[in-house]
């Protein structure tokens, strides 16, 4: 049912967003550039992203079932975003379960991360940081299950380490902490760092000759001039303005769930961007914005307690620190929530630490639901308004327009 609240509401929102000129330009929000992504998974020809998403475009048969409806390829490539973003979050509620949380109270943190800001943004908005998104809930997942049996999805975590690196490479590390984190669970530390070579040696197998039939005319050129090809690589590093410590994890542990109102820059180019920048909310905000990081909080104090729920939490924990440490210096030109669905997962497992202590037949349970359906409530208020008004936002921004939103109201 969670899964398809999510198809419903992030298709629609979707095929609205389509309706107008967004999907048609570069960094109109966050720095997103959901105009290659459209290209990558149902443009002809076909965008191959680059080396930081090299495998995306292994991914466009997802939309050819909607091109053959008739579908344009901007609707079939927000309702692949769609089908990603509800696929998170039944898998999130998998997680729950998986972690030994009861039913109903998985369920009502399953609709919290469904209406959570990055979740409900990169659901239908044309960006690989939802294809991302969805892959690190699934390594997760499959952890999650692991840790409490390690013989199950022994092959499918190869598959999902392969769509974790093909979409976003820097994400991989979750693929390896997950499975260094399983292996430490039952084996000891030093068996699970051979188990962990083993496993990274076959994905790395398995990602080369992935490479090669994708990109083989380009690794041709490029290695005929391996010391260009390694300057190529560090070409891409970011480069601008980078923000601190303090501004990181509050983009990635507040804005995340409780979107802000809009900050605006005037980028070089003459757009005039949208990002969520600096602590100002609408009212339903103002309360969900404080009330969410008492919760996340408490959370995960709770999260490293309890004898079962802590083992995974350290895997989350682990990643998330990785993430904002390597994002003090990976930014560009200041921008963090474009990386905010790296994270989001990781701040929410953590964030929902109390949950395995309660029971839902308990007066406490019950309260603690209470607790998350008013968050969901008052998180919905605040992001679902910001939403649709998204949706809507680009109607007359139209092609070979040299500053496309420079008039567009704000939030």
């Amino acid at each position: 049912m969670l899964a398809l609240l999510g198809l419903i509401l992030y298709s629609v929102l979707g095929l609205r967003l389509a309706r107008g000129g967004y999907l048609d330009y570069y960094n109109l929000a966050f720095d997103f550039d959901p105009v290659r992504t459209v290209d990558a998974l149902a443009g002809s020809p076909p965008d191959f992203l680059g080396v930081k998403h090299p495998l995306v475009v292994l991914l466009r048969p997802l939309a050819w079932p909607m091109l053959w409806a008739g579908a344009t390829a901007k609707q079939a490539t927000v309702l692949v975003m769609a089908g990603f973003g509800s696929a998170s979050v039944a898998l999130c509620f998998a997680f729950l379960r998986q972690a030994g949380i009861d039913r109903p109270i998985a369920a009502a943190l399953g609709l919290l991360f469904l209406v959570s800001g990055t979740q409900l943004f990169t659901g239908f908005i044309a960006e690989t940081y939802g294809i991302a998104g969805f892959s690190i809930v699934l390594t997760w997942t499959i952890a999650a299950a692991r840790v409490a049996d390690p013989s199950r999805f022994r092959r499918l975590r190869f598959a999902t380490g392969v769509l974790v690196f093909g979409t976003t490479v820097t994400n991989v590390i979750q693929t390896f902490i997950a499975e260094l984190l399983v292996a430490w669970n039952w084996l000891g530390f030093r068996r699970a760092a051979w188990r962990s070579l083993r496993f990274a040696t076959i994905l790395a197998l398995l990602l080369t000759i992935l490479l090669a039939a994708v990109w083989f005319g380009d690794l041709k050129r490029e290695l005929a001039d391996p010391i260009l090809a390694l300057k190529h690589v560090y070409w891409l590093r970011t480069s601008g303005p980078r923000t601190g410590p303090v501004q990181v994890a509050t983009v990635f542990c507040l804005f995340s769930f409780v979107s802000p109102d809009y900050s605006w820059l005037r980028l070089p180019e003459g757009i005039d961007m949208r990002d969520f920048r600096v602590y100002a909310f609408p009212l339903a905000g103002q309360i969900a914005a404080p009330l969410w990081l008492i919760f996340a909080a408490a959370g995960s104090v709770g999260a490293c307690l309890h004898p079962r729920y802590r083992t995974l939490a350290a895997g989350t924990g682990v990643a998330l620190a990785f993430n904002l440490l390597f994002h003090l210096d990976f930014q560009f030109r200041g921008s963090v929530y474009i990386y905010a669905a790296h994270t989001h997962f990781l701040v929410f497992t953590l964030g929902s630490g109390l949950a395995p202590f309660v029971s839902y037949a308990t007066r406490l349970g019950k309260v603690y639901m209470g607790v998350v359906l008013l968050l969901v409530a008052l998180v919905g208020a605040d992001n679902l308004p910001a939403a649709q008004a998204f949706a809507a936002d680009f109607d007359h921004v139209a092609p070979g327009c040299a500053a496309p939103c420079a008039d567009l109201p704000q939030r």
